[in-house]
């Protein structure tokens, strides 16, 4: 693992980004730390799911740019960008009765072309991916059949199927239970530490962010207000000032991280704006 550096492999440069009039940041820099797990925290729409939209090219800024190994984003070939990086949308959607197999074959299309079809090396690229999360047994199942955190590992593994370097993942663990939401977050990390993804994710559970972090990023109002370690970042006053909740924080008695618990509310939420990232921006649908 390694700290942001003067050069990361994907950034943001001065970028403003929103959806149609509507802006939600505004000459934001954001660096990824590289071979790491990132985790952005924050209020709902304080623009995190818009920032890695823009990050994974699926948002073109207003002005500024993503760059990915030095070059604007916005200049690359799409295919080229999906060989880097990979990026799980929030409650992804797939055609009713499509197997678990099949779904994670869509992770090879990015390597397919005119002069190269499917081949024995995607097959093998697909198996792998379905290993490498546990899934291989349930490549013939289909997708409705399984439980939510199989479900996940479903789509983790076509991202997988990608072979990128840079994995981004929109609240991954949103509609599971705990112990769901803590195996699909396992599976992260054994991404990074035994792989070498660099994997950047958007979470809502404070504790479960500074657990599996190694840089934490908190937002608010759209900007990135504190960046660091989750111990240098969840302090009581962030917690105050980005989310309006008195806390008292300890360390985690099995993890050392930062344990935050909450007191009582400082202020009433009413002021948060709405999700404007989830109501502008459904989720794809995977055909």
């Amino acid at each position: 693992m390694t700290s942001a550096s003067a050069s990361p492999r994907l950034a943001a440069e001065g970028v403003t980004l929103g959806y149609d009039g509507a802006v939600i940041s505004t000459d934001l820099d954001f660096a990824v730390a590289d071979n790491a797990v990132t985790v952005i925290i924050g209020p709902n729409g304080c623009g995190k799911s818009t920032l890695l939209r823009a990050l994974g090219r699926l948002l073109r800024p207003k002005a500024g740019r993503i760059t990915l190994d030095d070059r604007a984003i916005s200049s690359m070939p799409p295919r080229e960008v999906a060989k880097t990086i990979a990026i799980l949308p929030q409650s992804p959607t797939a055609p009713s009765g499509l197997t678990v197999g099949d779904l994670v074959a869509r992770g090879r299309h990015p390597h397919q072309s005119w002069y190269r079809q499917w081949s024995s090396g995607d097959e093998d690229k697909v198996a792998g991916a379905l290993d490498m999360t546990g899934m291989l047994p349930f490549a013939d199942r289909p997708l409705e059949a399984l439980s939510g955190g199989q479900r996940q590992r479903a789509w983790i593994s076509m991202a997988l199927a990608q072979e990128t370097d840079l994995l981004l993942l929109d609240e991954p663990t949103t509609y599971l239970d705990l112990a769901h939401q803590i195996d699909v977050l396992d599976l992260v990390r054994d991404l990074n530490e035994k792989h070498g993804r660099t994997v950047v994710m958007v979470l809502h559970d404070l504790n479960l962010a500074a657990r599996y972090a190694h840089h934490l990023v908190a937002m608010h109002d759209g900007a990135v207000v504190a960046s660091g370690t989750p111990a240098e970042v969840l302090t009581p006053d962030l917690v105050t000032d980005v989310f309006g909740l008195a806390s008292k924080i300890i360390p985690d008695p099995v993890s050392g991280t930062p344990l935050v618990i909450p007191i009582g509310l400082r202020e009433r939420p009413d002021s948060v704006r709405d999700c404007s990232e989830d109501r502008e921006a459904p989720s794809p649908h995977v055909t």
